[in-house]
């Protein structure tokens, strides 16, 4: 079951999250709904990351619309062609500029990879369901687990207010 979501870099919470009906479906789609997902539910978005699939002018734009800085791997034989978009431009000049700081800006990248292993380590059993709308039920079932339990440990050792939790 392939899974498309945001995860954030302070938490390592992900949310919000899709799940394509197609294994093979590309990401690049998915990515303006759950921008505008997150744009809603959080008060301010920093930078957004993304490999490769996601360099396009349109999605620069998208994230500096909400208040953030695109970081998207750029891919070979890009132009720094503005057509309308200055974020294109800015982000690709800032790589030029000093390309060090904006890999380690682009890294924060690697909390998805981070993001996604915990919630399959802690799952080891593989989808149960046959069904397809059961088993997306299911892997939904098990991102809501992950935050859930990475909620508890950052209430307990980080003292990260909870709202429902009394005390």
């Amino acid at each position: 079951m392939k899974m498309i979501a945001m995860l954030g870099t302070t938490h390592q919470l992900i949310f919000p999250v899709r799940f394509p009906d197609n294994p093979y479906a590309h990401e690049s789609p998915y990515f303006e709904p759950l921008l505008e997902e997150t744009a809603e539910t959080y008060s301010e978005i920093d930078q957004v990351s993304g490999d490769a699939a996601y360099p396009s002018k349109d999605n620069c734009d998208l994230v500096e619309s909400v208040g953030g800085t695109p970081r998207f791997y750029p891919k070979e034989g890009i132009t720094l062609k503005r057509d309308g978009s200055w974020a294109w431009t800015d982000m690709l000049l800032a790589f030029i500029e000093d390309p060090q700081r904006w890999l380690r800006e682009y890294h924060s990248r690697s909390n998805a990879d981070w993001g996604s292993q915990p919630s399959k380590r802690g799952f080891l059993a593989p989808l149960r369901k046959c069904n397809h709308r059961r088993r997306k039920a299911e892997a939904f079932a098990r991102v809501c687990g992950y935050n859930l339990k990475r909620v508890s440990r950052l209430h307990r050792l980080e003292e990260l207010v909870v709202p429902w939790v009394a005390g």
